[in-house]
């Protein structure tokens, strides 16, 4: 019933879903787009050298009208509505010039040389609308937010967002096969749509081929169609069940959910690895027990140590199911049902599945006891651990360190450029438009007052004057939009010395006249409230959101005379997106130590031993502590996805910790030596482990070739965490039970310990 609601699940990559909307800048970010109207609009950027020839503007004229016709276009803005004041450079202009109305590009009489040295030297156009060298002219494509007479919008935002993007690129792609230059794209809502079809593609192609790649290798190493078909039933059930809830309950899939289908299925494909190995060696033992019996002693033999490990995984989850990050808290909760489910849904299938089957016959291997012999690389593991302890734990120390130093230098200062791959087309044009067009995001500096024409006044302008100048300083800034910035234009035209009394609140009152909406872009009609909007440089090598939020609180404290009076709100996609970094930072540091603190207390637990649960949780930090050390060095900031590696690669891998060191106290108490343990141990639970995390490697490994950058980087770091955790089971973990003693043999209640 569940995978019936599938076809229905949305996907969500809003900017603005990232946080709670209780946090201050979320609600702050909502109260200014109610009061100054949306934000949202596609950028549409085209190139050519003649925009200011009667051709130019015929054509200018029809890629306007070609993008009105797009879906969910509201209305356009382009250099055709920048009013011309300056057709007649050197004449005084009279006053009646702003009664009678303003000239546009629109306007067949209009000077077009004129017009292009007005338009780009224009206060408001260049950086905005075309670039200083008057080559590339961008249209904005407003995004229409009107509702029904319910007051509902239908449909809704997201199908909005997604007609408005392919209108768009209808147009650019109409329009690129007939300029000599490709026709570019940015805006929020393309970038947003970008990323939900990055997701979905991802989500579905990825998820097959990762199928695919499990059911070959289980069909390779087991050759059984029951050990192929059982185990990819088992692990396919939770996914399509949690999919099916969130679709069914609303919950939309986001950057960090999309990968929760496959992480859920990796989770649960070792604890069929586990129960086949025990299974066959069963069967080798007891050739002549019947099915039924060798596969409920082979569920129950891993029955508790995967129980501990599924409850220590868990607990990881839950510690990000609190994170006030949407996203991550959404795939903390999923993963926790899921893999709650899943785990009851292994030992209940596969107890189901198996009743009607034969037992099947299995050759006793060769090694001790009856037992086959490691695998070749697990044998090579299992040597250099017999023979040097001390070097591998020494090893071990020196790469925990090395890896703590590049902890130390992890940044959060993800960009939204970093989302895609250099070569792609989306990142070129979005690099191109930041670059040379005046930045990607924003911030919006809103001053209220309670006076009217209080920002006419020398007072409110020079609060305005003030936001702007800390902004002048910085290299990240590209432009600004204000109303200094529109009186700082319209005095080009109107001089001081051609106009000598007409002061800057008598030309404020006129303009509003004949252009009122180049005001409202910047203040309220009554002049109680205005706002500087900076756009910002994504593609600034050193952009630091943070660090330049905290510089403008600073400057706005340090001029505290100056806004005195008013109120001063700071919003915009970049705050926002600053605020969602710095939760990410925060969560990076509770999500892990809340994970090292659950997974030790679940090791307390099982094994009873404080030592001990220290020396199993001791080789699983190194994974996590590799990889965040590795992202660390490569200067990789942490993102949506990166953030929640090291919780991950903690509670995932502790799996292989837990199966390891409960079948080495099994050994220990057959056999009575450390070392006999030792070779025991990785010829039967070693070789699941190798198994599972080589299958786990592979279906993760194949997300690094995503178009997705989130989705690249979470294959890669995963794989390589799987890797370490691999590594660390069969080489840290037996060299620290040979140098510390631990497990005691006399705990275990064996015949040799005399007990």
């Amino acid at each position: 019933m569940l995978a019936l609601a599938i076809p229905r699940l949305d996907i969500n990559s809003d900017v603005d879903a990232f946080i709670e909307e209780e946090g201050a800048g979320v609600s702050g970010y909502y109260e200014a787009r109610e009061e100054w109207g949306t934000d949202e609009f596609a950028v549409l950027c085209v190139t050519a050298d003649d925009w200011f020839t009667p051709k130019g503007v015929a054509r200018l004229k029809a890629i306007e009208a070609d993008l009105k016709q797009a879906a969910f276009v509201e209305s356009t803005m382009s250099i055709l509505d920048v009013p011309l004041l300056r057709q007649r450079p050197g004449e005084k202009p009279g006053l009646k010039t702003l009664w009678r109305g303003l000239d546009s590009l629109r306007d067949d009489a209009i000077d077009l040389g004129a017009a292009m040295a007005e338009l780009t030297t224009h206060e408001l156009a260049v950086g905005n609308l075309i670039s200083a060298d008057g080559r590339s002219v961008n249209f904005l494509g407003f995004l229409d937010w009107r509702k029904n007479a319910a007051g509902e919008l239908v449909p809704g935002i997201h199908e909005r967002r997604t007609g408005l993007v392919r209108g768009v690129r209808q147009v650019a792609e109409g329009w690129d096969r007939r300029l000599a230059e490709p026709v570019r794209l940015s805006g929020i809502p393309v970038i947003q749509v970008t990323l939900f079809e990055g997701m979905r593609q991802d989500l579905i192609v990825f998820g097959i081929l990762s199928l695919l790649i499990f059911t070959l290798g289980f069909a390779v190493v087991y050759r059984r169609p029951r050990f192929v078909v059982i185990p990819m039933v088992c692990c396919l059930l939770p996914p399509v069940a949690v999919l099916g809830a969130m679709a069914w309950r609303g919950i939309p899939v986001g950057f960090v959910t999309s990968n929760m289908p496959l992480l859920l299925f990796v989770l649960l494909l070792p604890y069929n690895v586990y129960f086949i190995e025990r299974y066959r060696e069963r069967r080798a033992r007891h050739p002549g027990e019947d099915g039924w019996s060798s596969t409920l002693a082979a569920l129950s033999s891993i029955a508790m140590p995967c129980l501990f490990s599924a409850a220590t995984t868990l607990a990881g989850f839950m510690a990000l199911g609190a994170s006030r990050v949407i996203p991550i808290r959404d795939f903390g909760r999923a993963m926790t049902a899921g893999l709650a489910l899943g785990f009851v849904v292994v030992f209940v299938f596969i107890a189901a599945a198996s009743r009607p089957l034969r037992g099947l016959q299995v050759e006793a291997g060769s090694g001790p006891a009856g037992r086959r012999r490691s695998p070749r690389l697990v044998g090579l593991f299992e040597r250099l651990t017999l023979r040097r302890p001390r070097l591998v734990a020494w090893v071990g120390a020196a790469v925990l360190a090395a890896s703590v130093a590049g902890v130390l230098r992890l940044s959060v200062e993800s960009k939204f450029t970093s989302y895609f791959w250099p070569q792609s087309e989306v990142y070129e044009g979005l690099e191109f438009i930041d670059r040379k067009m005046g930045g990607t995001t924003w911030v919006e500096v809103i001053l209220n007052s309670g006076e009217d024409g209080y920002f006419r006044s020398e007072e409110g302008l020079r609060a305005l004057e003030t936001v702007e100048s800390y902004f002048e300083e910085l290299p990240e800034t590209g432009t600004m939009m204000s109303l200094v910035r529109l009186r700082d234009e319209l005095r080009k035209t109107f001089r001081a010395g051609w106009f000598p009394g007409l002061d800057d609140a008598t030309l404020l009152r006129l303009i509003p006249l004949a252009s009122p909406e180049l005001v409202e872009q910047t203040t309220s009609r009554d002049f109680r409230n205005s706002r500087v909007t900076i756009r910002m440089k994504e593609t600034a090598p050193r952009l630091n959101r943070q660090e330049i939020l905290d510089g403008l609180s600073r400057h706005l404290e340090s001029h505290r005379e100056v806004f005195e009076d008013l109120e001063v709100e700071v919003t915009g996609v970049f705050p926002v997106y600053a605020e969602l970094l710095d939760q990410l930072l925060a969560g990076q540091r509770e999500s892990v130590l809340v994970v090292v603190a659950a997974v030790y207390l679940m090791l307390l637990a099982l094994f009873r031993s404080p030592v001990l649960a220290l020396v199993v949780l001791i080789p699983q930090a190194v994974p996590a502590a590799v990889v965040l050390g590795l992202i660390g060095w490569a200067g990789i900031p942490l993102d949506l996805v990166t953030v929640m590696i090291a919780s991950i690669a903690i509670g995932v891998g502790i799996d292989t910790s837990i199966q390891y060191t409960v079948r080495f106290r099994r050994e220990l108490e057959s056999c009575g030596d450390r070392r006999g343990a030792v070779r025991r141990a990785h010829a039967t639970i070693g070789r699941a482990i190798w198994i599972a995390t080589c299958m786990i490697i592979a279906g993760f490994g194949i997300l690094m070739f995503s178009d997705f950058f989130p989705s690249a980087w979470f294959g890669l770091f995963t794989a390589l965490a799987m890797v370490i955790s691999q590594l660390a089971a069969l080489t840290l973990l037996p060299g620290l039970f040979l140098l510390t003693g631990y497990p005691k043999l006399t705990a275990l209640g064996s015949n040799r310990s005399g007990s």
